[in-house]
């Protein structure tokens, strides 16, 4: 597994696997995206300590550059409307932890384990499974995997739910 080259077809193949049904997946990319608003935030609130004479438009050029790593892995390994739906997402995090500078960190550092737990509960409501063996080997459990899906779980999210409507179960 390499991190920054994926087969991204591949992994979203794996990704239906355990989470076929519709219905996982809309919790998980709302747990996703309170996840990412948190971490965003936290960077946002970290800015605004820093630098405190920043102005709005030095903290939304900042956070963009804090994004860009991420975004520049994700350009060379994903298809470029799934990368677009990123992006564009990143963009409208980033608006949305400056636009809300009122929320105390130890908020924030609640919420991320909170909204993970929401991904974990959903998995009690949403139990189709399919056999996952054919990705025991390129796949394995451990660190490496979970940084490597936390990195393209957004991507993935956005894939099923706008653009695979027929990989979509009940």
């Amino acid at each position: 597994m390499n991190i920054l080259q994926i087969n991204f077809d591949e992994l979203y193949q794996r990704h239906l696997c355990r989470h076929g049904q519709f219905g996982i997946n809309v919790w998980h990319i709302i747990a996703v995206y309170g996840v990412y608003f948190s971490l965003v935030s936290l960077a946002a609130i970290a800015v605004r300590v820093i630098l405190p004479q920043a102005t709005i438009a030095t903290q939304y050029c900042v956070l963009t550059l804090l994004f860009m790593p991420y975004l520049a892995v994700l350009l060379r390994n994903i298809p470029l409307m799934v990368f677009s739906l990123t992006a564009l997402s990143a963009l409208l995090l980033i608006v949305a932890a400056v636009a809300t500078p009122g929320i105390p960190f130890w908020l924030h550092l609640i919420l991320i384990p909170a909204w993970h737990r929401v991904q974990l509960i959903s998995h009690r409501r949403y139990t189709v499974h399919h056999d996952m063996s054919a990705f025991e080997q390129t796949y394995k459990k451990g660190r490496t995997l979970f940084v490597l899906l936390a990195v393209y779980e957004l991507p993935i999210l956005l894939q099923y739910l706008a653009f695979g409507r027929k990989d979509w179960a009940s």
